[in-house]
């Protein structure tokens, strides 16, 4: 059995519910005091929460922070910031594999293609993000419009990962719906 498929046989209510805490626990625990430095800095904040930025925005961004606040940003990037993406990537992927089991979609692969692409691009933002934190005072403005299309991109691919979700969810309703002989 190929890695994808074991990890959509992994798929179970109990580990969603698992990864789900675990995603949170992130979220909502972890990111915000890793990130308070970031948030707390007068004039900017982390490139991960923006849909997209010019380079000049970024290379704003970042030199509004203190050197400590930069290497608080780099810690973040290269822990949390990883942890978070793996869980959550867990979590849709498991999900949809869940709610499309005995559906039209049971075997298509489409579904799982928008989770696994944002946490592609979701880890491609943070290495190039770490890149111009790391290159600071220096600004390749190429590297900043990679970070800024990649950043786009993840936001993109997680709105898409909602509509798959909700979709799916719509099929298991519209078939939990649907009276025995007709199914």
């Amino acid at each position: 059995m190929a890695p994808f498929d074991r990890l959509i046989a992994a798929a179970t209510i109990r580990r969603l519910v698992i990864v789900a805490l675990i995603c949170g626990g992130i979220r909502y625990g972890v990111m915000p005091r890793i990130g308070a430095e970031l948030l707390t800095t007068p004039d900017a904040g982390p490139l991960d929460l923006m849909f997209a930025y010019t380079p000049a925005a970024a290379f704003a961004n970042i030199g509004a922070f203190s050197d400590s606040a930069r290497s608080s940003y780099r810690m973040f990037l290269v822990t949390a910031d990883i942890a978070y993406p793996i869980s959550y990537t867990l979590l849709f992927v498991w999900a949809i594999a869940l709610v499309t089991r005995t559906t039209r979609l049971e075997h298509a692969r489409w579904p799982f293609a928008p989770p696994l692409l944002l946490f592609g691009f979701d880890i491609l933002e943070n290495a190039t993000v770490f890149m111009l934190l790391s290159l600071h005072p220096d600004q390749p403005v190429a590297l900043a419009w990679l970070a800024s299309i990649f950043t786009t991109l993840k936001w993109s691919f997680a709105g898409v990962t909602m509509l798959v979700l909700v979709y799916a969810l719509g099929l298991r309703l519209l078939k939990q719906g649907t009276p025995p002989e007709s199914q």
